[in-house]
């Protein structure tokens, strides 16, 4: 049996080490203009027409964020509603058609944190309680033919993500995780695309998102940095 199982070990063909995930989250920084060229930006407006594939649903996408920590989204989909988050800094805040306005806590206030954190992108690391490198997932493997780098991300609170990259360029490819919410757990996949430079800085234009059987593609019209944005922008609603 022994003599079996080491005649097994020596045919099977030799795995490739993965690299560090700092190196991989580095390589990341350096390919989207490097940290330097992130730290000058003071506030960012980003405005994206959304399109829900399949279902002839469309709308749009208005994000604000400030350097000191402040940020405000707001999506307005044809026939479905409106829905704001927001962060004066502080407080994190949600409103929808389905669940109102409310306060977030637990796992949604701290996804709620990660996605509006001022520029992170060049400093992903500092966002997590941990990183490592982990084999390209099976499902994304089979979905792509671009050779990929992934780190798995851990939250303080909530279930991990997983980011992959390209192997060449080093820019975001896909992303898969869990979007907590009040009615459970929603896994998610995210596909980033069509690259552009801006003011130095390299963002994609192009982001897919699918959960469950929606897709829905998201593409910036507009994106202005460094203009001046009220603060009063940022506060939580009043409750009607």
């Amino acid at each position: 049996m022994i003599a079996i199982l080491l005649s097994l070990l020596a045919a099977a063909p030799a795995q490739t080490p993965l690299r560090p995930a700092q190196a991989i989250l580095d390589d990341y920084a350096n390919a989207i203009g490097g940290r330097e060229a992130w730290q000058w930006l003071r506030s960012v407006h980003v405005k994206r027409a959304l399109t829900v594939t399949g279902q002839g649903a469309s709308g749009s996408e208005e994000h604000w964020a400030t350097a000191d920590g402040k940020n405000r989204s707001e999506s307005t989909l044809r026939d479905v509603g409106t829905f704001r988050q927001g962060s004066d800094g502080r407080v994190f805040w949600s409103q929808d058609p389905v669940f109102g306005l409310r306060k977030l806590e637990g796992a949604e206030q701290e996804d709620a944190h990660i996605n509006a954190a001022w520029n992170a992108e060049p400093d992903l690391a500092s966002l997590y309680l941990a990183i490592r490198s982990v084999p390209v997932p099976k499902q994304t493997a089979a979905e792509t033919s671009t050779s990929l780098e992934c780190v798995e991300l851990q939250k303080r609170q909530g279930k991990p993500s997983v980011l992959c990259f390209d192997g060449k360029t080093h820019l975001r490819v896909v992303q898969t995780g869990v979007q907590p919410s009040p009615g459970g757990d929603i896994p998610y996949r995210l596909v980033f695309g069509d690259w552009r430079t801006v003011k130095g800085i390299k963002t994609w234009y192009l982001e897919k998102m699918t959960a469950g059987p929606t897709t829905m593609e998201g593409r910036i019209t507009s994106l202005v940095f460094d203009e001046k944005i009220p603060a009063s922008r940022f506060k939580m609603p009043e409750p009607p």
